[in-house]
């Protein structure tokens, strides 16, 4: 068969050769335009490019031992590629292996995003109480950092909430804190800051942030009522009811995003920060928090009555906001009555506050930043 004009590629560089090709009894020949012989390929060798889209065929060879070039070859005419094709084992494809190679890593990475949500959505739910213990106080304390802005954020708006900052009322708030603080024996320092919102609301972040809505201090009766708030969101910090949460729902977003290179976290704060601001702790987290609170209160000051008596007080107002607190701290009968059992017989050993504290604590809202 003669010999006609085709396209060569000689896989190493991208640059396109004008040839001439020929069969002949042992293989396929491709000859430069001067004449000069480019590659001699075997016809058990050459293998069929799929998807080319001219009148003829694209064709490769098997690699030569030792080399990785993959060659290319481009036919018009459609003569030729019969001949060709009835000549070289065309059925078997260079493309064939390429694309079961493809479907395999595909199917292996949908594996993979499959197993990470099974792990995400029942997995991390249940191992998250085993494993918010074994993170580092300090990692949990950058978590807690990290999500702070977008607290305040989710309830001031773009701006923020300011922190009220009266200087009286930070300082019978710093001694409150501190006794509570010294006899909690807790596994981060605590920040506690009071916000400029009239939501009736507190609530724990991990690592030790806490924060207390001016709502709450002006709904109260008494420093008891505050202090019992306190030390239950305390407990909530002893626990690492937060970091628990945050792991149940950032879990998904920290794995795809180290999938997917979001390696900061940011979505997974983001979410984790929403679902705490948004949903209640489970009954077993607040009945710890309860029992804290009312321990640390017995050991450091306050009356624990405080805190059921706040359940009642809260509640008993239908104005929008007050219930914000319960909603997020579900309370029954049971929980006022198992907090009265806890208390019960058991001394006072220190007001919360002093009268003249409980005044600058209500005013600290006058001056804030």
């Amino acid at each position: 068969m003669p010999s006609i004009s085709a396209r060569y590629y000689d896989g190493i560089t991208s640059r396109r050769q004008a040839v001439e090709v020929s069969l002949h009894p042992e293989g396929l020949a491709i000859f430069s335009g001067e004449g000069f012989v480019v590659a001699r390929w075997p016809y058990a060798a050459i293998r069929r490019i799929e998807g080319f889209r001219g009148t003829g065929l694209a064709i490769t060879r098997v690699p030569e031992p030792g080399s990785s070039a993959e060659p290319r070859l481009e036919v018009d005419d459609p003569a030729f590629a019969a001949e060709l094709s009835a000549r070289a084992p065309l059925s078997l494809t260079g493309a064939e292996g390429g694309r079961r190679e493809r479907r395999s890593v595909v199917l292996w990475a949908l594996a993979a995003v499959v197993s990470l949500m099974g792990l995400a959505y029942w997995g991390l739910p249940a191992l998250a109480s085993s494993i918010a213990p074994l993170v580092p106080a300090s990692v949990e304390q950058r978590l807690g950092a990290a999500m702070d802005p977008q607290v305040r954020t989710e309830f001031g708006g773009p701006r923020g909430l300011k922190t009220c900052s009266a200087p009286a009322g930070v300082a019978a708030l710093a001694d409150l804190v501190g006794r509570y603080e010294r006899a909690a024996g807790l596994h981060v320092p605590l920040t506690v800051v009071v916000l400029d919102s009239g939501m009736v609301n507190a609530f724990a972040l991990p690592g030790g942030y806490i924060y207390v809505m001016r709502g709450l201090i002006d709904k109260a009766r008494g420093p008891d009522e505050v202090a019992g708030v306190l030390g239950h969101e305390i407990g909530h910090v002893r626990h690492r009811h937060g970091l628990q949460a945050a792991i149940q729902s950032g879990g998904l977003a920290f794995l795809l995003g180290t999938v997917f290179g979001d390696f900061a976290g940011g979505t997974a704060i983001l979410i984790a920060s929403r679902t705490l601001l948004s949903s209640a702790f489970s009954r077993d987290a607040e009945r710890q928090a309860d029992a804290f609170g009312v321990d640390l209160m017995l050991r450091a000051g306050g009356d624990p009555e405080g805190l059921a008596r706040f359940f009642r007080i809260a509640g008993a107002d239908g104005m929008p906001g007050v219930l914000t607190w319960l909603n997020s701290h579900p309370a029954g009968p049971e929980r006022e009555a198992a907090i009265r059992k806890l208390a019960e017989n058991k001394p006072v050993v220190a007001p919360a506050l002093s009268p003249a504290q409980w005044q600058a604590l209500r005013a600290i809202c006058s001056t804030t930043s």
